[in-house]
């Protein structure tokens, strides 16, 4: 798709939501509470993370990343805003946030002025089906955990909400779709001429950063506010050691006690695995951190820039 016609959509797609006045809503019938035939395609190109608007909002800014196939995922681009240049921060929103959030709209600019560029990306939700399978697995392998304290014989009661084959098809295509995103964004800084490229994540993005460093792009990261879904913890430890060089700080919640446990426990079993790159803070931010914890956060990660 040409950059014409992506700026010709985002337009077309602002002027639907807006004139809409609550667009996906006042789009649907009033009687049967669905899309009309003729409004359904303009409702599917608005839902989601809004890509198309912030694009027609911020045209100077956008970048349109091509994926696999057709697909295109929008990055939002800053350039440093002195000299000398330190480098870029590729930032991925937390998930169900887009390009344009508030909070990576906050670190970028106030690390832009000390010499960073910033390029963000959105995260979208995994879609429903998918999230619906996870919590279903779950809540199976706590009940079969709890019949085997009570020493009971624990049998699986999972709902089927769709085939082992079809769970996992679609979850290896959105994590590849989120993984296509970084190594496009972070190739497009790169042609930019940026040497140096850190990838900053908030809260659900950790495990795509955790994945990306894994496949053999290590490097610099940073976490903000991390929180993973219960079947990716069991092996986040054996995911990171097996990044080479990674160099990885972790910033959680002064008050959040239980991250303060768990970056404890990563602290000593990473030292054990070998890995010496990783680094806990606590920071007096919300638990996930929001767009006011923005000045606490840049400093932070201002000086840990500075001192690698």
């Amino acid at each position: 798709m040409s950059n014409w016609c992506r700026k010709t959509l985002g337009i077309l797609v602002w002027v639907t939501v807006t004139w809409g006045a609550g667009g996906v809503v006042l789009a649907q019938d009033e009687h049967t509470g669905e899309a009309p035939p003729s409004e359904r395609q303009r409702v599917m190109i608005a839902s989601g993370l809004g890509s198309a608007v912030i694009a027609a909002q911020r045209p100077d800014d956008a970048v349109w990343l091509d994926l696999e196939g057709d697909d295109t995922a929008l990055a939002l681009f800053e350039p440093e805003q002195r000299l000398p240049v330190e480098g870029a921060l590729l930032m991925l929103a937390d998930e169900g946030h887009s390009a344009a959030s508030e909070l990576l709209a906050g670190l970028g600019k106030r690390l832009s002025s000390r010499g960073w560029a910033v390029m963000t990306l959105g995260l979208e939700a995994p879609p429903y089906e998918l999230q619906q399978a996870w919590r279903i697995a779950n809540a199976d392998l706590a009940e079969a955990s709890a019949e085997q304290d009570a020493g009971e014989g624990a049998e699986s009661v999972m709902i089927d909400v769709m085939d082992d084959g079809e769970r996992e098809d679609l979850e290896s295509r959105y994590r590849e779709r989120v993984q296509a995103m970084l190594a496009t964004a972070s190739a497009n800084l790169g042609e930019r001429g940026y040497d140096r490229v850190v990838l900053v994540g908030v809260g659900a993005a950790a495990i795509h950063l955790a994945r990306y460093a894994r496949e053999g792009n290590a490097g610099e990261q940073v976490w903000v506010t991390p929180r993973f879904y219960p079947r990716d913890e069991p092996g986040l430890i054996d995911l990171l050691a097996g990044a080479d060089s990674l160099a990885l700080l972790h910033l959680y919640g002064a008050r959040d006690e239980a991250a303060r446990t768990t970056a404890r426990t990563w602290s000593v079993r990473l030292e054990k695995a070998g890995m010496d790159g990783y680094r806990a803070q606590p920071v007096a931010v919300q638990s996930p951190a929001g767009a006011r914890d923005a000045d606490a956060l840049a400093g932070r990660i201002r000086s840990w820039l500075t001192s690698e």
